[in-house]
């Protein structure tokens, strides 16, 4: 998701929030989100927002983690998402029946990264998940680089029947990890070809891998009623979307009993001639001196506070909500772009050998992207930082 442009994470998050509304998917945790420092962003129109931990904004970003969660969801967090480093992420949220639930958003060293790297990301995701209470729920999404093979007789109770391939070094932390901690590999269980399980195709040998999982708690296995690759997923990375649909409900959200308060424009202030129609309007409501004399202090600040709502909504007026994704100036065009380029890539998964399908699925890539830039070159607007339950998580 780095910007080599500038500082516009807003770019690339646009497009996965609208894949991962296609897909209906709640929450999605991200891996290699390359983004500097901790922040979150909303995507309005998809209905996303964005969490992230990376990187100091100095150092070389490779790494970083993040959660893009349904605005809806989003509203219910009674804390945001806490980044213990640029691997880690964690965010809890309440259930129905005074429950909860803590997910971890990991991407863990490559099997060739040094060993005292690799030790210090497992020490540390000990750590941060013996740190969860006894009775939450516990998922933990992400990148893990490793392949843990199809030995369930070994692992039993952590690997399913349904492995890939042979396991290595990275694997076999992974399923030490899972043992100490209770982790049943729900990627393992469900029985479906190959296709829907493997994430990641090697560069030379063209072998699919299965390095992206999803693991749960073994007591909350029943939860889990299913985990697949979704291959129709594409926003320009080398793997693929995992989904797993869990059997969870959210707390219901409190209604607001009070009318929704409306913001001024006090954006109008900027203007000598409106600070000046302004002050003229509060200095006349507060002229009379008696109304303010002996007086408990919190009659003053409401009569203070009155008039300066009078005379905010007399000179500034009320301001209307827009919120707009960086794209909507074009938004069809870019629709009807996003429809092309998923076609193609439709077609070029059904034959992945065919170099004209391969061809037309890069130059549908290229006119999107071209399109993005010529969006954003033209004032594209930066918006500010700031389960159909079932559920479905992603990583």
């Amino acid at each position: 998701m780095l910007d080599t442009d500038g500082h516009r994470p807003e770019r690339r998050s646009a497009l996965i929030a609208h894949e991962l509304s296609r897909l209906d998917i709640d929450i999605a945790a991200l891996s290699e989100v390359r983004l500097a420092d901790e922040g979150n962003l909303q995507e309005h129109g998809a209905g996303y927002t964005l969490y992230w931990s990376g990187k100091p904004r100095c150092e070389r970003r490779l790494s970083g983690v993040g959660f893009m969660v349904k605005n809806s969801i989003a509203s219910r967090l009674e804390n945001l998402p806490t980044g213990h480093s640029d691997r880690i992420m964690s965010m809890r949220l309440s259930l129905r029946n005074g429950q909860y639930i803590t997910l971890f958003s990991v991407y863990a060293p490559t099997l060739q990264a040094e060993p005292a790297e690799k030790d210090k990301f497992y020490t540390d995701l000990r750590i941060f998940s013996q740190q969860v209470r006894e009775d939450d729920k516990v998922v933990i999404l992400g990148d893990f680089n490793s392949r843990v093979g199809k030995d369930s007789e070994t692992w039993s109770g952590i690997l399913g029947k349904h492995g890939v391939g042979k396991c290595d070094d990275n694997g076999r932390l992974l399923l030490e990890f899972c043992t100490e901690q209770q982790l049943v590999i729900t990627d393992t269980l469900f029985q479906q070809r190959d296709s829907l399980k493997t994430t990641w195709m090697h560069p030379r040998s063209k072998h699919w891998h299965l390095l992206d999982y999803i693991l749960v708690r073994r007591r909350d296995q029943r939860d889990v009623f299913h985990t697949r690759v979704m291959p129709s997923a594409e926003c320009h990375t080398d793997h693929r979307l995992v989904r797993c649909k869990l059997n969870l409900h959210f707390k219901p959200q409190l209604k607001c009993r009070g009318a929704h308060q409306k913001k001024f424009n006090v954006a109008y202030l900027q203007s000598a001639e409106v600070r000046c129609n302004f002050q003229t309007n509060l200095q006349t409501r507060l002229e009379d001196e008696n109304q303010f004399k002996d007086i408990s202090p919190e009659v003053f600040w409401a009569r203070m506070k009155s008039a300066i709502q009078q005379s905010s909504k007399e000179v500034l007026g009320l301001s209307s909500r827009k919120n707009k994704d960086w794209f909507d100036e074009s938004n069809q065009e870019i629709k009807k772009l996003l429809a092309k380029k998923r076609s193609a890539h439709q077609a070029h998964l059904t034959n992945p050998s065919c170099p004209v399908k391969k061809s037309a699925f890069r130059l549908a890539c290229s006119h999107l992207q071209r399109k993005f830039e010529r969006s954003r070159m033209s004032g594209g607007q930066t918006l500010p930082n700031k389960l159909n339950f079932v559920p479905t998580l992603a990583t």
